[in-house]
Order: C-alpha cells, then structure tokens, then sequence
C-alpha cells in the first residue's frame, strides 16, 4: 500500500535523507522546481513518483536501523571482551529499545 504523500511528508523525508531539492529530484529524475511546488502543495504527486518515495522512504528506515545496530555493535563489542559480536543479540536488543 502506497503512504499518501503531502508537502510535509515530502520535505520530512528529504530532510531525514540529508538531501537538498536537487538531490531528491536528480535521484526521480525530475525537475528540481517540481519538489519545491510539492512541498509548497502547489502541484499533486503522481503514482509512479509516490511509488519512488516509498522506497525512498523504506530505504531511510533500513539505513536508520542499521545505523543503531552498528552503533550498539560496537558499544557492546567494547563492554565485552569477546573477540566477536553476535548481531542476532544486538538486533534484539535494539528491537526491545524502541
């Protein structure tokens, strides 16, 4: 199921990536004015561009995530003296935190 993408939604996601209008256009292949008219509302975003956004948007979760797992892997690596971590352990841990 498709999000249902507003200005807010648009400009949220952009940010969260890092990315100026530019960058979120050139990776849609569109013109930069375009997102400037969505995130202002002035303009409806089409299916095929929603479609784009929702992957952008899983991918913004999955990189959110393994950026905690790294970074709990390594305080967990550094509070044992294990020569290695057990990812499966550190996942749950970040699962039971959230």
């Amino acid at each position: 199921m498709m999000m249902a993408w507003d200005a807010e939604k648009i400009r949220s996601l952009r940010l969260r990536m890092g990315w100026s209008q530019s960058d979120l256009a050139r990776r849609l292949h569109i013109d930069s004015q375009k997102i400037g008219q969505w995130e202002m509302g002035l303009e409806i975003i089409e299916d095929e561009i929603s479609q784009a956004l929702d992957l952008l948007h899983r991918m913004a979760d999955v990189s959110a995530d393994q950026t905690c797992c790294d970074s709990l892997a390594a305080i967990e690596f550094d509070l044992s003296e294990a020569p290695q971590v057990d990812i499966n352990s550190i996942r749950r841990k970040f699962q039971n935190n959230q």
